[in-house]
């Protein structure tokens, strides 16, 4: 950290500049921000999305795409 009064570097962890002998400023602890609930929500419509997508893929694609039909042919 450089003294804002001198302008020379001291070690992380001194309480007073070297040169000068005046007190450093001491270092604020950045303030936490509180969670994002639009994130979180955001996340769970994308999982239900996935979810969504995996069940339509494995019940109509695939079975159409292997050579299945996907509504049972009547019974005459």
């Amino acid at each position: 950290m450089d003294c804002p009064n001198c302008g020379v570097y001291n070690p992380e962890g001194r309480q007073v500049c070297w040169r000068c002998d005046r007190e450093l400023p001491r270092p604020q602890e950045p303030r936490k921000r509180p969670p994002d609930l639009n994130a979180a929500l955001r996340r769970m419509w994308i999982l239900v999305g996935i979810a969504l997508l995996i069940f339509l893929l494995l019940t109509w694609l695939l079975p159409l795409f292997l050579g299945g039909s996907v509504a049972p042919t009547p019974v005459p």
